[in-house]
């Protein structure tokens, strides 16, 4: 089965900053923006690689699409896989793969208008 037929939320293309809140086992120099992103997680570029599983509190700013103003979403999630990309740029050396394991209702329909919007 391909990535697509196992995958149960469409993803779009977005170029979006992502703020990491500190904690273990996250580098303190960790730069994060989603390559592209759905309700369920979004796929990212990063300079430092994290370990799978890994827990992360994020600050997500959401910017275009129906927007009149740049909103901001706090979601939890988890890193299911990252990928060392050989070659890239040193800001996006790294794919790693995020499933959202805790996004509020509110921002769950917001994210969910704003990706239907793009």
């Amino acid at each position: 089965m391909s990535d697509d037929e196992k995958r149960k939320h469409h993803r779009f293309l977005a170029l979006l900053d992502v703020m990491v809140l500190p904690g273990e086992r996250i580098p303190a120099d960790l730069k994060l923006m989603t390559v592209d992103i759905a309700t369920g997680g979004a796929r990212c570029a990063s300079n430092r690689a994290l370990d799978a599983d890994l827990q992360l509190k994020l600050t997500l700013t959401l910017i275009g699409g129906n927007l009149r103003e740049p909103a901001k979403m706090d979601i939890e999630a988890a890193v299911l896989r990252c990928t060392e990309k050989p070659g890239a740029i040193e800001s996006r050396r790294f794919e790693i793969a995020l499933r959202f394991t805790r996004v509020e209702s509110e921002d769950r329909r917001r994210l969910q208008g704003y990706l239907n919007s793009l």
